[in-house]
């Protein structure tokens, strides 16, 4: 049977703010639609300061623990989705810093550059005819340049050309200024359009994929750590 709030929603059609309620009334099972509506999200910007799979994974159960632990403190006034953004960045930030400290992770532009030659060494071996018309070879191919980029320029790219969040969005969550974002933005999408010939547009939308096998992974994760039956 279709559960159903008392203004007759049934879950999937609730709204993040009234699923929040729902999980600060007791129901914590219902923190399952809020993973199941912000995994993807929240993977690929782990994905993208980690750099790696299995760490990313990780760091995003990590985060939703941390936000469950604190859900009060969402008051409702910027959407869910920026506001676990902030806290997944963070997680992967520490994890990075943990992992190597004299590595970390500079938000800083790059020294001594110029505006797009910051990848100019790097060598991207061009696909075959066959590869050409494979849509898995060239998102592999992005992903490959993405990672390259500059960590100030890959996680604001990650932030707007992958997930589409607002520059808005985008400045609160890495605290920078609205006019820094663009300027990243604009310098990271030019340096892979050059090494990318235009391809950009037409494939970020599917880097980093997110199986259905992964989001069942973290669900059940988070809930066995938080002690939740989830549900059936």
């Amino acid at each position: 049977m279709t559960l159903v709030n008392e203004s007759g929603a049934t879950p999937e059609a609730m709204s993040d703010r009234q699923v929040v309620d729902r999980v600060l009334q007791g129901d914590g099972a219902s923190f399952e639609l809020i993973m199941r509506r912000h995994n993807r999200r929240l993977y690929r910007i782990a994905r993208g300061i980690l750099r790696n799979e299995a760490e990313a994974e990780d760091a995003v159960q990590e985060a939703y623990v941390r936000a469950f632990e604190k859900l009060e403190d969402y008051r409702g006034t910027g959407p869910l989705s920026a506001w676990l953004a902030r806290i997944a960045v963070n997680e992967a930030l520490g994890r990075l810093r943990r992992s190597d400290p004299a590595a970390g992770l500079s938000l800083d532009d790059p020294e001594h550059q110029e505006e797009t030659n910051f990848m100019a060494e790097l060598s991207f071996a061009g696909p075959s005819p066959e590869q050409d018309a494979a849509r898995g070879e060239f998102r592999r191919l992005l992903e490959t340049a993405i990672d390259a980029l500059p960590d100030a320029y890959r996680l604001v790219f990650i932030l707007r050309g992958v997930e589409e969040m607002s520059v808005t969005e985008t400045a609160a969550c890495l605290e920078l200024e609205e006019a820094t974002v663009k300027t990243r933005y604009h310098r990271a999408r030019k340096s892979l359009q050059q090494h990318l010939a235009g391809l950009v547009d037409a494939g970020a939308a599917e880097v980093f994929p997110f199986a259905g096998e992964r989001c069942d992974r973290i669900v059940a994760g988070v809930f066995r750590r938080l002690g939740i039956d989830g549900r059936k």
